[in-house]
């Protein structure tokens, strides 16, 4: 036990589920989605939670509709 690792846990493959961030519901490993409140899941981490994936098409809407207002200030008070 000398693998300086905390609490003996040296990796993510000591842990046999993995617990939502949600609803802190225990899952097995290799679930993708929570069936409980349907929150899409990753790995685990090293405590025991699965990690969020990167939510690609929200930040790309978010960023399109800023643009979009932003052009549309400009076009309804900035115009000649």
């Amino acid at each position: 036990m000398h693998d300086d690792a905390p609490y003996g846990r040296s990796g993510s493959s000591d842990f046999t589920t993995k617990k939502c961030p949600e609803c802190y519901t225990y899952l097995p490993l290799h679930t993708n989605k929570c069936p409980s409140c349907n929150t899409k899941l990753g790995d685990v981490n090293k405590l025991g939670f699965a990690a969020r994936p990167f939510d690609w098409a929200g930040y790309i809407i978010a960023i399109l509709s800023i643009v979009g207002f932003v052009v549309f200030v400009w076009w309804g008070f900035f115009r000649d």
